[in-house]
């Protein structure tokens, strides 16, 4: 993947220090220590140093591939397969029951509405059948409430504009768009159909997740962000309920209704959109434009869903949760459970710094530390930072130098000052 020198995400410069996000102790920013996990001697806490270009650093996860693929036949008592997390989807998964809908049985273009799927805040999801094809498809609509040439409404934008932005970012772990139209007065938009359920429903039923199948869905889901983020868009609505996960296993991050796109228009429910409160990042509370990092921040608070089944963000009522996420402080790693493995601790830490600059700023390098979480490998240790090398001691002078320069500064200046006032004398 080439750099047009435009990439958000790529981070040369190399300042002459490193600072601690907790402590804000400084050391030497060495090449020795570039794209490694690095621990503070000061106060212990360990982050990633990312001064590094992305592809330079987030190379462990070329390798991690593999690794998932071998994990069921290698590690089975350990860790789990990206199979084990297919069955448990296959087990618990079952079609929510939704009002009849005049649509199911209709024809729009090629395809035949069968059933509903789901139903978000701007329509129905059907399941469909392009006859053509002969394939099986999603299809969203949105009704229109007005006549044909009347000025598009904000929600009629933004559903466009879901559309228009996962169908220009081609991931595996993205739904893909195979269609947008309008016909009759109805916006549609056709995409692959996931047989499966979304990660809140899967926690929801089942609980929380092994460490190893949270990890799994959490660093897809952050691989999935990264090449969105590639492509100057920011998601804005990361959480459970818009992770799915197939009955094969794949991840897949959904609804880019409310994201931001680099240089695009914005609706104008746009740039100071909240998300969903309880998965919203502070600067985002604050009604700050959202970045790539805070889609990190949704990830962590994401992963510790999925391994607790709670919300670390929490209140009675949604601007309750506001509030709570405005006053947020850092998660530290001790303030997680001892059982889990201290690299997931860490990982987990770094997303939920408050200032962004301390957050991983690419989902690649959260996805390799998440898949090291459980699958450690020597190429990618830590590093204990150390203060540089120590400058020489300074040689003091002898004692009698020191007082004998003293006396001679006295003396000459005593001098010059006699010698001023005579000269003062006599002038008068």
């Amino acid at each position: 993947m080439a750099n047009d020198g435009n990439d958000p995400l790529q981070h040369d410069a190399k300042p002459s220090s490193l600072k601690c996000p907790r402590c804000r102790a400084r050391y030497p920013a060495t090449d020795a220590v570039g794209g490694k996990r690095v621990r503070c001697p000061n106060c212990g806490h360990v982050w990633r140093d990312q001064r590094q270009k992305t592809l330079d650093v987030a190379g462990a996860l070329g390798d991690a591939a593999n690794a998932w693929a071998e994990l069921g036949s290698t590690a089975v008592g350990a860790v789990d397969h990206a199979s084990t997390v297919a069955q448990l989807v296959s087990k618990t998964r079952k079609r929510d029951a939704f009002p009849a809908s005049e649509w199911v049985g209709r024809r729009i273009g090629r395809y035949e509405l069968k059933a509903v799927l789901g139903q978000g805040a701007m329509g129905y999801v059907y399941e469909a059948h392009d006859k053509e094809l002969d394939r099986d498809a999603a299809i969203k609509l949105l009704p229109r409430h007005h006549k044909a040439g009347d000025a598009e409404t904000i929600g009629e934008r933004m559903f466009l504009q879901e559309a228009r932005v996962a169908a220009k970012i081609l991931h595996p772990n993205i739904v893909t768009i195979f269609e947008v139209g309008e016909i009759d007065g109805v916006y549609y938009y056709v995409m692959e159909l996931v047989n499966g359920t979304t990660l809140l429903d899967l926690v929801k039923r089942c609980g929380p997740l092994p460490i190893s199948q949270a990890c799994y869905v959490i660093a897809n889901a952050a691989r999935a962000l990264a090449a969105a983020h590639r492509r100057g868009v920011v998601h804005r609505d990361v959480k459970p309920g818009n992770i799915m996960i197939d009955e094969a296993g794949c991840v897949k991050v959904t609804d880019f209704g409310l994201a931001d796109v680099s240089g695009g228009d914005v609706p104008e429910s746009g740039a100071l959109a909240l998300g969903t409160p309880g998965w919203i990042s502070p600067e985002v509370a604050r009604h700050e434009r959202a970045t790539m990092e805070s889609d990190i921040y949704g990830l962590g608070l994401t992963l510790y869903y999925a391994l607790t089944g709670d919300r670390l963000i929490a209140a009675s009522s949604k601007s309750g949760m506001i509030r709570q996420q405005k006053r947020a402080k850092d998660i530290r790693s001790e303030d997680l459970p001892d059982e889990w493995p201290s690299r997931l601790k860490d990982a987990i830490a770094q997303c939920l710094h408050v200032d962004i600059r301390d957050r991983y700023h690419d989902g690649e390098m959260l996805a390799a530390d998440l898949v090291r979480a459980i699958q450690p490998s020597q190429a990618d240790l830590t590093v204990t930072l150390d203060l540089g090398p120590k400058e020489p001691p300074v040689k003091l002078m002898p004692r009698w130098v020191t007082w004998t320069v003293l006396a001679l500064l006295v003396v000459t200046t005593g001098a010059l000052a006699i010698w001023y006032y005579r000269i003062l004398i006599f002038s008068l």
